[in-house]
């Protein structure tokens, strides 16, 4: 074989081997499937203050303990009323989930109880017949609180439970006792009208509760309540223009269920997330 033959064959075997591997060139590699990144979801955060405002409804009981012209009076009467009210606070967001506050709350009411009373009493040279009601009024009722809760967000929907404590006050308006009368003695009976009345007072107490707050429609947000005011034992003098004054001891507690509205100062919806 001759050097020209030798490279006529090199050549022929170049040229066939070159569209094959021109052919593998052109060849795109295999398609990999495609995951998407997980989507970006905004955290709500509770953290600014707020206004807003309440509409619920108060339980009331009272317990009255003392003595009227020699008559023992030892009673619980119970009020039931509905609120209105407001509330103003401000929240701190921390930990990622956890928020604690403060708040101040109050609300106008006609928490009226009232309990018929009828008993007996001797006195010097006869005895007293007392048949009446006992009143009680609170018109006012507030707390001021401290809380911590726990925040959570269900795709879209920001929701907030949590526990709060501190003092509690009321306002009560004129409690009295008044009624009819009978005084019997010397063969005689003679009868009047009597009213024990008492001035109207505040007093301060405790209370605890639980609720929960979802944030709606960009700064607004709703919220339901438990709240229980205990003001615990006091002492309150009635007087009547005939039977003079007397002392008696009431114990009081409250429980008020609310339902409110708060608009929430500041951008709610932060760049955070997850």
């Amino acid at each position: 074989m001759t050097k020209i033959s030798f490279a006529i064959g090199v050549a022929v075997a170049a040229f066939g081997i070159l569209p094959a591997g021109a052919a593998d060139l052109g060849r795109l590699p295999p398609a990999q499937p495609f995951y998407a990144p997980p989507p970006m979801v905004r955290v709500y955060n509770w953290t600014g203050c707020y206004l807003g405002g309440q509409l619920g409804g108060a339980f009331a009981d009272n317990k009255t303990t003392g003595e009227f012209v020699g008559f023992v009076a030892d009673t619980t009467n119970s009020a039931t009323a509905a609120t209105i009210g407001g509330q103003v606070g401000c929240d701190l967001q921390f930990a990622r989930n956890w928020v604690i506050g403060a708040q101040i709350d109050g609300a106008w009411t006609n928490l009226v109880g009232s309990e018929a009373l009828k008993g007996s009493a001797a006195i010097p040279g006869g005895s007293v017949d007392l048949s009446g009601n006992l009143n009680s009024k609170a018109n006012v009722i507030a707390t001021g609180t401290g809380r911590i809760g726990y925040a959570t967000n269900f795709d879209s929907i920001a929701g907030l439970f949590y526990v709060k404590g501190g003092a509690a006050f009321v306002k009560l308006d004129s409690p009295s006792f008044a009624g009819q009368a009978t005084l019997t003695g010397g063969g005689t009976s003679r009868s009047g009208a009597f009213d024990f009345s008492a001035s109207s007072s505040s007093r301060w107490g405790w209370t605890v509760g639980l609720g929960t707050e979802w944030a709606v429609l960009g700064n607004w947000s709703i919220f339901g309540e438990w709240d229980y005011m205990n003001f615990g034992s006091h002492t309150t003098t009635f007087t009547d223009a005939t039977f003079g004054s007397t002392q008696v001891t009431v114990k009081q507690q409250i429980n008020e269920l609310k339902l409110g509205i708060n608009y929430r100062f500041g951008n709610p919806l932060p760049g955070q997330y997850p």
